[in-house]
């Protein structure tokens, strides 16, 4: 009989019991994290049975997973859905610890998931060791304790596991059972206490950073912090470096943790033809860092293996330079032939020689039909035989025509009119077109001369195909373009510029802002650079006019925003991207931007005037030296011609039955 007895109570108690854990997961579900899909991890069947069914009863799609049986996390659980879904592992099951690892290793305590510890009697330092690393400021874990008849569910996060930090419990609520009756008392907000408000005391915790300063004797903590705080430029560090050093300091200001940096000597590169990432990069693609003093250019197989928090600091490089007159930009800038193009030229020429023909053949067809008499005189008749087939002559010579042509297209006027209209109908043509001709030319020449935007280079295939010697600024990532990149354009300037030996008294291929400086403020130089670093060197050093001769030519590398990036999935991603939204609608980041982008000197000169050079003026010499040959010549045939005339004239006196006619 007391068999019986002590039976119905074990019976009642352990149906009590059961009672008594589906109240708190029900509490935990509906009331306090409010999902609506739940995942149960559990070695029992009576989990299966009474568990679920009560969690059915209150519209959550529910997903049971027996240990005992095979499966695989990351197919039930994925960190790319943004679902809100609840995990219940039951730590009494001896698989427990073993789902709690694989959920560190792929990083599942984070902002998608809710879990829950439910078990009672194993302590949460035997849950969750040291070992288990992902367990940050990010995760979402609730444990269950009891005493005898109430349950305490609290709330569990670290600073971070893998720096030696401890585990942070917050109580939540309790379930206290009532003759029956469970009552749930929330002691605190869940989503608080797991929110970045609360989570944002680490207590001075040092977390491990990273930069890249290219210089080989810069290897302490010590000593990258000297260099970043300083406000001026230092030669190897690059602008956005010190520019996220400040963003970081925000942060540390924000959540009390301290960073200690490595340097990482360069941002890319892999090792020989593997994936194995070097430079800053693969530091943070490896989890070796927490946080980055750096930006990133943005690529797409770089969204895969790290977490974007922040975009605000636009890379910005440039060939910079200042204008001479010697600069040609299209090599005939300066040349009076430019307003047309060389098509256009030709068909003038061709056009005025049409006329020319044309205004010949008229004043031969004018002559044919005027009366001898109008036109001619006889002088010193030998013979009183009647006159036959007298000869005529034109008033003007085809020369004559061809300069009057000429002079028409110069607007010089004509002088003497001609008389017969087909002849006067050609002058009028040829003025009408010199005339519109004349108007498009000054408007090219005026619209060039007021247009500033084409003087000098303003391409890098420019800057190649100019004068120009070159520069780079000795920081890495030129050394890295020059070894990586296919860009025809590039090639082209290595070959041209740079391949060639260089003397003693030229500035090296890689070379320091401030030695570059003198370079271009005489001219004939040009350095790339990020421009932010020169604009407060230059307006030290030039005075108005050389910064209104300042040029800037963009292209070799790309302007963009860079992204400050931490590892894929860092458990500090959503506590440092709310941090830094904040910041930035707070005005600090806009702060720090005003000081570190200083923006280019302003051009105070009024205008410049930029003398023509020979080689613009050149061909204007040519014509005149063409023109002066071409009379030289043209002088020598109407000597020679005189003087076959003179002589034949002479003959012909000498010949009694010759006839001689003068025509005036």
């Amino acid at each position: 009989m007391r068999a019986s007895i002590a039976l119905v109570v074990l019976i009642a108690a352990s149906g009590a019991l059961a009672q008594m854990e589906i109240s708190v997961l029900t509490s935990f579900i509906v009331k306090l994290v409010r999902t609506n899909e739940v995942i149960i991890f559990s070695c029992s069947d009576k989990d299966l049975r009474l568990v679920t069914s009560a969690l059915m009863e209150n519209d959550q799609f529910v997903n049971y997973v027996h240990m005992s049986q095979r499966y695989y996390l990351d197919f039930l659980l994925s960190r790319n859905s943004h679902g809100r879904t609840s995990v219940i592992v039951n730590t009494k099951c001896n698989g427990a610890v073993g789902i709690l690892a694989d959920a560190s290793l792929n990083k599942y305590f984070n902002k998608t998931y809710q879990w829950l510890l439910w078990g009672v009697g194993v302590e949460v330092e035997h849950l969750l060791p040291l070992e288990l690393e992902y367990v940050g400021p990010n995760a979402q874990i609730t444990y269950v304790n009891k005493t005898s008849n109430k349950y305490y569910l609290w709330d569990i996060h670290s600073k971070g596991r893998h720096l030696q930090s401890a585990l942070e419990l917050q109580l939540i609520a309790t379930v206290t059972n009532y003759d029956g009756h469970f009552y749930l008392n929330i002691l605190e907000d869940i989503f608080k206490l797991q929110s970045t408000e609360y989570r944002a005391q680490f207590n001075g915790l040092t977390l491990r950073g990273v930069s890249v300063i290219d210089k080989e004797e810069v290897t302490t903590n010590e000593q990258i912090e000297a260099i970043h705080s300083r406000p001026t430029k230092d030669s190897g560090v690059a602008a956005f470096i010190k520019y996220h050093y400040e963003l970081i300091g925000l942060l540390r200001d924000r959540f009390n943790f301290t960073v200690n940096f490595r340097n990482a000597r360069g941002w890319a590169g892999r090792l020989g033809n593997t994936t194995f990432r070097l430079g800053l990069l693969g530091i943070v693609e490896r989890n070796e860092a927490d946080i980055a003093a750096s930006g990133a250019f943005n690529r797409l197989n770089r969204f895969a293996e790290f977490d974007v928090i922040h975009q605000s600091w636009k890379f910005e490089s440039a060939f910079l330079y200042r204008f001479t007159p010697d600069l040609d930009s299209h090599e005939k800038s300066g040349s009076f032939l430019a307003p047309f193009s060389k098509a256009v030229w030709i068909l003038i020429i061709v056009s005025l020689t049409i006329f020319s023909i044309m205004w010949v053949l008229f004043e031969i067809i004018n002559s044919k039909l005027s009366t001898p008499s109008d036109n001619s005189k006889i002088r010193n008749v030998a013979h009183t035989e009647p006159q036959k087939n007298i000869p005529l002559k034109m008033e003007n010579s085809c020369a004559e025509r061809v300069l009057q042509t000429f002079a028409a297209l110069c607007q010089q006027g004509l002088d003497p009119i001609p008389k017969d209209y087909p002849s006067r109908f050609v002058v009028i043509t040829i003025f009408v077109f010199s005339l519109v001709m004349y108007n498009y030319y000054t408007s090219s020449v005026v619209g060039g001369l007021l247009s500033h935007s084409d003087k000098g280079p303003a391409t890098v295939d420019d800057i190649t195909s100019s004068a120009l010697a070159i520069s780079f600024e000795d920081i890495g990532y030129y050394k890295v373009l020059f070894r990586e990149s296919k860009s025809p354009a590039l090639t082209r300037l290595i070959k041209k510029k740079l391949s060639s030996s260089r003397s003693s008294g030229e500035l090296s291929v890689f070379a320091h802002i401030e030695e570059a400086l003198p370079y271009i403020k005489s001219g004939g130089f040009a350095f790339h650079c990020e421009v932010v670093d020169a604009y407060p060197l230059i307006a030290e050093i030039f005075d108005a006019s050389e910064i209104c001769d300042l040029r800037e030519v963009s292209g070799l590398l790309e302007s963009e925003l860079l992204n400050w990036i931490l590892h894929k999935n860092s458990q500090y991603t959503e506590l440092f991207r709310v941090a830094m939204c904040s910041a930035r609608e707070s005005g600090f980041v806009e702060r720090i931007l005003r000081r570190r982008q200083i923006k280019k000197p302003t051009c105070e000169a009024l205008y410049t005037v930029y003398p023509v050079t020979l080689s613009g003026a050149l061909a204007a010499f040519i014509v005149l030296i063409c023109g002066a040959i071409i009379s030289i010549l043209m002088l020598s045939i109407e000597i020679v011609f005189a003087y076959v005339h003179s002589k034949r004239d002479v003959e012909l006196k000498k010949s009694p039955s010759t006839i001689y006619v003068e025509i005036n």
